[in-house]
């Protein structure tokens, strides 16, 4: 279901602000639908000792834009709750949502499931979202459980969302932030990267903490990879999401090694809000939700002899090319060295968040 913006002159004068957190209404003439969001995920999604999570600050946002957000779900549906920040800011939010402390894609041993928990209860149907939030993994991850073939169980998951919601309505399946495993808090959660599985060989802290980041990687690729396997069957209501991206100081942004805090939700809660906005206002953050389209008349220009990866053309794939690429995908314009062509390592003519997650993976086989 596709929206009109109406920003901040929606209420002007001529209408009525109703703030409570989610709702900004209007005259019955003037009024716009309603946008129903759900967040399914794990402890992140549900806001392990911070409460709101991302969502609070993703409410805020959209219904400063001007939207009437209703955000829906089975847990805390009770009313409005309230946020007060350290720097003083204060708002009211909409806490609904469908996120589950420790669960799995899929259940096995040890860990519920969030396929099987939003299956058994009709969630999709009984909630009827316009926009459906999907981040899970962290615990898969936590557990060393299958990380190879984790694409396979999200697939089946993202299949069920699919087909219980709209065609009209839309699924962003987004990759997990990196973790600590070797922060105090969190150190026994990790345990399955301390041994091996036979328990014969024991491994150093900078060891497990190796494979923990190569495994995120590795997640996180499967996750563009199958969003981008689904837009290519056919499918038109997926969307790839990148929080990874957005949580880029685990040291301030994670208040335990795995949980973001305040400001780690907050950088979230943005990067949604823009990827949100972009969706409802008919537009994309993502080049590959709206691609080039190229007339027959039209000749793809000859190019050099590219080093994939290759960002500062020194014929060299390294560290300082992770910088470089990471400084343009936060923002920075005029970067020296920066070498457009190198960094599309898809090859799809665009530098996007999926080029980032696939360098990262590079630099990481160098070092594994």
């Amino acid at each position: 279901m596709k929206f009109n913006k109406t920003a901040g002159f929606l209420c002007s004068s001529a209408l009525l602000l109703s703030f409570t957190g989610m709702y900004c209404t209007a005259d019955a003439a003037e009024a716009k639908d309603t946008v129903r969001i759900m967040s399914i995920g794990d402890s992140i999604t549900d806001g392990y000792g911070t409460e709101g999570s991302y969502r609070k600050f993703l409410c805020h946002e959209l219904t400063e834009a001007g939207y009437t957000v209703d955000m829906v779900g089975p847990n805390a549906s009770w009313g409005d709750a309230e946020y007060t920040g350290s720097d003083g800011e204060k708002f009211t939010y909409d806490p609904a949502h469908c996120g589950y402390s420790g669960y799995a894609i899929e259940e096995y041993p040890g860990r519920n499931g969030i396929r099987e928990t939003i299956t058994k209860g009709g969630y999709l149907a009984e909630y009827k979202p316009d926009i459906v939030i999907l981040q899970i993994g962290t615990n898969d991850i936590i557990d060393n459980h299958e990380i190879d073939t984790a694409g396979k169980r999200l697939d089946t998951l993202v299949t069920y969302i699919l087909d219980n919601i709209s065609e009209d309505s839309a699924l962003f399946v987004t990759t997990i932030p990196d973790l600590e495993p070797n922060r105090e808090g969190v150190y026994q959660w990790f345990a399955n990267y301390r041994h091996s599985a036979d328990w014969q060989t024991q491994y150093s802290d900078e060891d497990a903490a190796k494979t923990v980041s190569a495994q995120i990687v590795n997640y996180n690729s499967q996750v563009s990879a199958l969003v981008e396997s689904k837009k290519n069957s056919g499918v038109k209501n997926i969307y790839f999401g990148d929080v990874h991206s957005a949580v880029t100081d685990t040291a301030a942004q994670l208040k335990d090694g795995v949980h973001p805090n305040d400001e780690g939700y907050k950088a979230m809660g943005e990067y949604w809000t823009g990827k949100l906005l972009a969706y409802l206002g008919g537009t994309s953050t993502d080049p590959s939700d709206n691609p080039p389209v190229q007339t027959p008349t039209e000749q793809p220009s000859a190019e050099p002899e590219l080093i994939v990866g290759d960002v500062n053309g020194d014929k060299a794939v390294n560290a300082i090319d992770f910088i470089l690429l990471q400084k343009y995908m936060l923002g920075s314009e005029n970067i020296e060295g920066f070498n457009i062509s190198g960094s599309d390592l898809n090859g799809d003519g665009a530098v996007t968040l999926l080029d980032f997650i696939k360098l990262k993976e590079t630099l990481l086989k160098q070092i594994i």
